[in-house]
């Protein structure tokens, strides 16, 4: 139990700015364990979000307009600016036209390009859309608590089936000690939690499946994208996939509510 409670710390420490005072060491139980909780971090976070949300939403005065923009800085903010980092990373690699060992240096090198401030802008004013459109009509608060499982359960999975593209940094730390059957129980965990949000509100199941069908897909284009284009996973890749992937699910959530369930 103590290497379970140490690895959820160490997510909860890595990807969210919660502050954990406690000092965790890293073996391989606490890093396995860690992998294994990254459904939970999203818990935690999509928690976080839809009380926030259900919050300010208690106030008649606050306008769609604020509750879509303050969710999404919300989500940006919990998770310290890592993956949107890991995103803007990604996009000046990927703009450079480079080779792939180019590309690697770039996402490396901590300066900050035209592409990545061009790209953060696209990807955060369409997510901003999908969320207002999503807010304006009729809305259930807890899709809000599922994105976030679903993008870090599908996290989990890439970085242990995707190649890693080196050695070092997070992706390879977290390699060295994961396997893929810490994949499958954080999969089962994520499945969990998704099967308990629907029994405390019925309604969503079938968003939740869709939802979940789509973020499988996105998984399995991530993987190949990122094997092309920059020899395969690193930290920096698996914080722009959450990111897209968040975005892509508000979009699928916009779409079924605008499209389907009218």
């Amino acid at each position: 139990m103590k290497a379970v409670w140490s690895g959820f710390l160490l997510s909860v420490q890595f990807l969210t700015v919660i502050p954990i005072r406690k000092q965790i060491d890293w073996n391989d139980a606490t890093a396995r364990w860690s992998v294994r909780a990254f459904p939970l971090v999203g818990a935690l976070i999509g928690v976080i979000e839809a009380v926030t949300y259900f919050m300010f939403s208690s106030f008649s005065s606050l306008s769609p307009l604020f509750l879509a923009l303050s969710l999404m800085w919300l989500s940006i903010w919990i998770a310290g600016g890592l993956h949107a980092d890991g995103w803007m990373d990604v996009s000046d690699a990927f703009f450079s036209y480079r080779d792939v060992k180019r590309r690697q240096e770039i996402m490396s090198d901590s300066r900050v390009g035209a592409f990545a401030v061009l790209s953060i802008l696209f990807l955060l004013s369409f997510r901003f859309l999908f969320m207002f459109e999503t807010i304006c009509s009729d809305f259930d608060i807890f899709l809000i608590a599922v994105i976030p499982v679903l993008s870090r359960t599908a996290m989990a999975w890439l970085l242990i089936y995707g190649k890693p593209a080196k050695q070092t940094g997070m992706a390879a730390a977290f390699r060295e000690h994961a396997d893929r059957y810490d994949a499958h129980v954080a999969m089962i965990i994520g499945n969990c939690l998704l099967a308990c949000l629907c029994a405390i509100h019925f309604s969503v199941w079938k968003t939740v499946i869709f939802l979940a069908c789509g973020t499988i897909f996105a998984v399995f284009v991530a993987r190949l994208f990122f094997e092309k284009q920059f020899g395969g996973i690193t930290g920096d890749a698996l914080g722009a996939f959450v990111e897209g992937v968040e975005t892509w699910l508000w979009c699928m959530i916009w779409l079924l509510r605008s499209y389907v369930m009218v």
